[in-house]
């Protein structure tokens, strides 16, 4: 299984040849997601929303943070199907603690508040 980190993810952001995945339950997709992603929570992708997804793209798949596995099990899930893929272990916690390019009902630092407990440590 293949990775990829933040700046490269932010890099390759609104390439028309780039799927942002995030695996996540669609009520936290709603809360805040990276810009531009699509919400295919992991359940849903391994009961066959995979087939949705257009296999000439580099796609790639988040959760919400290096502690959680779900981008990695999406991963490889999707690999195995054939795709092109990358997971990005950081998720949203590494995103927004970066100040990329978010969307949602909520911001990025009440996220983290939210969340983690904490003010949000914003380096961009």
């Amino acid at each position: 299984m293949k990775t990829i980190g933040k700046d490269e993810v932010a890099s390759k952001l609104g390439s028309p040849r780039l799927v942002v995945v995030n695996v996540l339950a669609a009520s936290a997709y709603e809360k805040i997601h990276i810009k531009g992603s699509i919400s295919v929570p992991r359940n849903e992708l391994e009961q066959g929303r995979w087939t949705e997804l257009d296999r000439s793209k580099e796609i790639v798949v988040h959760c919400s943070s290096y502690e959680c596995g779900a981008s990695r099990a999406a991963a490889a899930f999707l690999e195995e199907k054939g795709f092109d893929v990358k997971a990005y272990e950081g998720g949203m916690k590494e995103w927004a603690e970066a100040g990329l390019p978010a969307e949602g009902t909520i911001s990025a630092k009440k996220f983290i508040e939210e969340r983690y407990g904490r003010p949000a440590p914003v380096t961009r």
